[in-house]
């Protein structure tokens, strides 16, 4: 049986550090819709709602204010 891991594939994940926020904008500049994948200040994957701008930004919403790691690649 294999396993993904976001760690998976060539290189490092870029990160995104956000503190006490709703909304968070990250812009990129990767030319492409990345993969994303958020965790909080306690290890723990958190959902929220990813909207792709364009080829270079996203924007996450949460369903309230949160603190952690956005990454992606």
């Amino acid at each position: 049986m294999a396993f993904f891991r976001f760690s998976d594939g060539p290189g490092i994940p870029s990160q995104y550090p956000f503190s006490e926020t709703q909304t968070v904008t990250v812009t990129h500049g990767l030319n492409y819709i990345s993969n994303i994948w958020i965790v909080d200040n306690n290890s723990k994957i958190v959902y929220g709602s990813i909207t792709y701008n364009n080829l270079l930004t996203f924007t996450v919403i949460f369903a309230s204010s949160e603190s952690g790691v956005i990454y992606y690649r």
